[in-house]
């Protein structure tokens, strides 16, 4: 399967079966450019001469008229051009955009009293929201939006604690599309200003084919071990989505060459799939980007972006882990070999041939977490120091001297250009004083003086790795880069991004009802008072000071699981935010725990059957059925069920107490340890299979490590380490008789 092929089925999967050609793929494409280079300029060089608000603005209509060209009004059309009821709403939604724009300011909407036109206006924005988000999330989060708006205006109709009186249909348009607490609220911003510019690293990183060198590299690491492909795919998918915005793509991009692999050496379709979908949707929770929620909670939360990924890292790294496990119990239960050593790529030469491609992301990372960087930035350093290696790292092993030559231009640029920049800024300024206006400003035209430093970096790391491809005889990489592979990458970014900015916009409807309704505040006094009584109805002996808070916790889980259903991770995790945290910070739960604790079940309701747009992308690359490869993904997944409950009871994992690296260590090492058991149990396996109690003290073992209590974890180990004692033994005993028989 090509890259084309490739962004096909995850078009199809998204809701757009729609191919155009011609003019009209021109178009497409002209648009999804500007969107992408117009955030690109916004991150590197700040706002062009315009106001935060109009940036989001903006950022919304784009995404509305892009989706209008490219998803139809159903799927299985078969379009090749653009209707004209769809060029209607795009031009529609531009129109919509710049009025919005225009009357931002206005008197009417400063003093909260919109015209007529103004509602009708703000009711039309709402609409095409709701119906962008059909065509590209899907009907769920519809619903609920739904559902939401109509407990706006049934309040009064409402039992109980449950009723309000606010539901004036003139304050709910105002509110939700004039206001900052609605469509252009919170997660619409976070969309904007930080998700947006990470969706296209990802892009431009997966147009350089990064995703065939991580596959590559984790084939090379663990492809010869017993059920290798398949714990190669975990690891592969975990890099890939880590920076990746979207499960569904990172399905498809990864699980097109490990899927085939997985099933050779012996998984069934369906496993194979599972895999795949458990280690793509695991990705939305590993940091650095986390699936774009760790921009939102930064904006949700107020805690630094560095202090957000810290505190996710070790839980995210233990769920692969988990994932792991499981993988190794199943590859053994069937007799599943890895790889023959021949059939895998050496590591040195993989490295020298593409391994300048994890510079960028090592970049990242400095910027973000050693020098603090503002977020925006670092990605902007990171998409220059990216795209100048990638357009040199084959130029300069086929043509070492002209390509010196332009690298050179290149660089006197850089190094120049700022002087350049400021005679320009001076010429427009003073064209204010011919033409009596103001305006241009001092700062017109922007440019940065790190450019140049970063230029270089990236010159000088793909000069030393096309000499050493040269020295040691190392085919360049498979991806030529060009001007064609950079504009299909800001177009791949610009459609990746259209599930959430419209996933965000229509949870600012959710915020917008929550927050005008006071719907928050009631659903926690709801959900602490039944984990209340629950709580009194266990027996005294079996209580400790966490009763109500595990009941609480339990409540949340199925919350998280049926909130999310069929949406993707950024919108479950806004309205989980936004709902269901509120309830565990009211119980003294940290915020970065309540918050990290409904992210990680927003992640488990990704993968959730039926409605899992990952299985349904693996599963026709593994040809098996949807709803069973959903499942497996679900299962593979539940490894780590148990694991939020252990950072929320003992929140030391997440390196936010003021414990030493010692207590770091044994609270990671029990997690570690707990995880193991609920996989072996989930498995039925562990060195052989469980006879039923065996399972039932392997699910024991796990629970009992949730609790941060020394006697429960001594306990737990000591059952392990007699539960491996048994297991050893009885499988030295099934060898000894199965020896026997043979002879």
């Amino acid at each position: 399967m090509d890259d084309k092929q490739q962004q096909q089925m995850i078009s199809e999967l998204e809701g757009s079966d729609r191919v155009l050609s011609g003019f009209w793929a021109l178009s497409l494409l002209v648009v999804a450019v500007f969107m992408s280079a117009f955030h690109l300029y916004v991150a590197g060089f700040g706002l062009p001469g315009i106001g935060s608000k109009t940036f989001l603005i903006f950022h919304l209509t784009l995404a509305l008229v892009l989706i209008f060209m490219a998803f139809p009004i159903k799927r299985k059309l078969g379009q090749k051009k653009i209707p004209i009821y769809d060029i209607a709403l795009s031009a529609f939604s531009l129109y919509v955009g710049l009025f919005i724009i225009q009357r931002q300011d206005a008197s009417s909407i400063m003093s909260g009293d919109p015209t007529g036109y103004e509602v009708f206006i703000g009711l039309t924005l709402i609409l095409l929201v709701l119906e962008a988000t059909r065509r590209v999330v899907g009907y769920p989060l519809v619903i609920i939006a739904l559902i939401f708006v109509a407990y706006f205006f049934l309040g009064e109709y409402m039992p109980g604690q449950f009723y309000h009186s606010r539901g004036d249909f003139e304050r709910f348009i105002y509110e939700i599309t004039y206001r900052n607490n609605g469509i252009f609220g919170t997660p619409i911003y976070a969309s904007a200003q930080f998700v947006f510019i990470f969706i296209l690293f990802g892009a431009l990183l997966e147009s350089t084919g990064a995703g065939k060198m991580f596959i590559d590299l984790a084939l090379r690491a663990f492809g010869r071990f017993k059920g290798g492909p398949a714990k190669a795919s975990v690891m592969a998918s975990g890099m890939m989505g880590s920076i990746s915005g979207s499960s569904t793509a990172n399905a498809v991009t990864t699980g097109t060459f490990t899927i085939p692999l997985m099933k050779k050496v012996g998984f069934k379709p369906h496993v194979a799939g599972g895999v795949e979908v458990a280690a793509s949707s695991s990705g939305q929770f590993l940091p650095p980007i986390m699936g774009a929620a760790a921009f939102i909670m930064v904006e949700l939360t107020s805690i630094p972006y560095y202090e957000i990924i810290q505190s996710a890292l070790i839980p995210a790294i233990l769920c692969y882990i988990g994932i792991l496990f499981m993988v190794h119990f199943e590859a053994s239960k069937n007799g599943i070999k890895g790889m023959d050593r021949s059939e895998l790529a050496k590591g040195r030469r993989l490295l020298m041939q593409q391994g300048y491609l994890l510079i960028p992301i090592f970049v990242l990372l400095y910027f973000l977490v050693i020098e603090r960087v503002s977020v925006n930035n670092s990605a902007f350093y990171s998409i220059t120091i990216l795209l100048v290696i990638a357009l040199f790292a084959h130029r300069f092993k086929e043509s070492m001297g002209r390509s010196l030559v332009f690298a050179a231009i290149l660089l006197g640029i850089a190094y120049t250009f700022h002087y350049v920049v400021k005679l320009l800024n001076l010429g427009l300024y003073n064209l204010n004083d011919l033409f009596g206006t103001s305006f241009f400003s001092s700062e017109t035209i922007r440019w940065k003086d790190q450019i140049a430093p970063m230029v270089l970096i990236g010159i000088l790391v793909a000069l030393i790795f096309a000499l050493g491809q040269k020295k040691f005889k190392v085919e360049s990489a498979p991806v030529r880069y060009g001007i064609r592979q950079i504009l299909s990458g800001f177009e791949l970014a610009a459609r990746n991004s259209l599930s959430i900015v419209v996933a965000c916009a229509t949870a600012g409807i959710l915020i917008g009802v929550i927050t005008t309704s006071g719907l928050s505040t009631k659903f926690t006094r709801i959900v602490v008072g039944f984990s209340s009584d629950l709580a009194a109805m266990v027996p005294a002996f079996m209580q400790t000071a966490n009763t109500e808070l595990y009941f609480a916790l339990i409540l949340t889980v199925f919350a998280c699981l049926l909130l999310g259903l069929g949406l993707p991770t950024t919108a479950t995790y806004v309205v989980l935010a936004a709902v269901v945290a509120p309830v565990l910070i009211d119980m003294d739960v940290p915020v970065i725990v309540a918050h990290l604790f409904v992210l990680y079940y927003g992640v488990l309701a990704d993968d959730t059957p039926p409605i899992n747009l990952p299985a349904y992308a693996t599963a026709g690359i593994a040809k098996a059925g949807p709803v069973r490869t959903g499942v497996q993904g679900f299962k593979y997944d539940s490894a780590a069920l148990l694991l939020p409950f252990v950072f929320t009871m003992n929140p030391t994992i997440l390196l936010i107490t003021d414990a030493g690296w010692l207590e770091v260590i044994w609270a990671i090492a029990t997690a570690m340890i707990g995880m193991v058991a609920f996989a072996s149990f989930i498995q039925n396996w562990f060195i052989t299979n469980y006879h039923w109690i065996e399972r039932i003290v392997a699910v024991a073992i796990a629970v009992m490590f949730i609790q941060n209590n020394v006697a429960t974890d001594v306990v737990a180990l000591v059952l392990f380490a007699g539960l491996i004692g048994f297991q050893l033994f009885k499988s030295k005993r099934q060898t000894h008789t199965s020896t026997a028989k043979a002879s």
